[in-house]
């Protein structure tokens, strides 16, 4: 049992958008790990449920092997156990956010990532790979889907959001229109909607194929 005293925990959410390095980006998620949930929460975010919806529509057996990507607290990793899927592990950037995750009990195995280093690696292939509010600006760069299909098995899917933020940076929109144009992938589903309605907000969903 840990006593935790959260001051000014409403401020975090208000910045995460206008930091301009990785860097900011990893040293604001460090502090913010024991008041992300209850911000989050407060502020109607949605994506996680809605990945996790489009995960169950796209993969019928619950014993899939799953790596929720940026799961951060385990958000995320909490819709997709609501959804029956029980062989998830999980990755983040901060260990913070992580060391909040483990105490969940949602994830099989959890290990730090960075999403941005080129050719980057899992110790295996999954069947489905999740990344809710991940891949956008200061966060996860475009060019990481194509490294996340490598890590898919075949006729794996990638399940992931596009934030508003993201969707006025072209690059990200283009990352999907190369794979589908060199054969790599094929867009399964795609759905706009909220993200986090209280700040009017919202976010594309996506539903990435492997087909190579």
């Amino acid at each position: 049992f840990r006593y935790v005293i959260i001051t000014n925990s409403k401020k975090y959410l208000n910045q995460v958008y206008k930091y301009k390095t990785d860097n900011q980006t990893k040293v604001l998620y460090d502090s913010w790990y024991l008041s992300y949930d209850e911000e989050l929460i407060d502020n109607k975010y949605i994506t996680p449920k809605r990945c996790a919806e489009a995960l169950s529509r796209n993969l019928q057996d619950k014993n899939s092997e799953i790596i929720d990507i940026g799961c951060g607290t385990g958000l995320s990793g909490q819709e997709i156990i609501l959804k029956g899927f029980i062989n998830i592990d999980g990755s983040d950037f901060s260990k913070k956010m992580l060391d909040e995750a483990k105490l969940k009990n949602i994830y099989r195995g959890l290990f730090t990532l960075d999403l941005n280093k080129k050719n980057f690696k899992f110790d295996k292939s999954y069947d489905a790979i999740i990344a809710a509010g991940v891949i956008s600006p200061n966060h996860a760069k475009p060019e990481c889907l194509k490294n996340c299909l490598n890590h898919l098995k075949p006729n794996g899917i990638i399940i992931f959001s596009l934030n508003d933020h993201a969707l006025e940076n072209p690059g990200y929109k283009q990352a999907i229109t190369d794979l589908v144009d060199n054969r790599n992938a094929e867009v399964v589903f795609e759905e706009y909607g909220d993200h986090l309605p209280k700040i009017k907000l919202n976010a594309l969903i996506f539903v990435l194929k492997r087909l190579k």
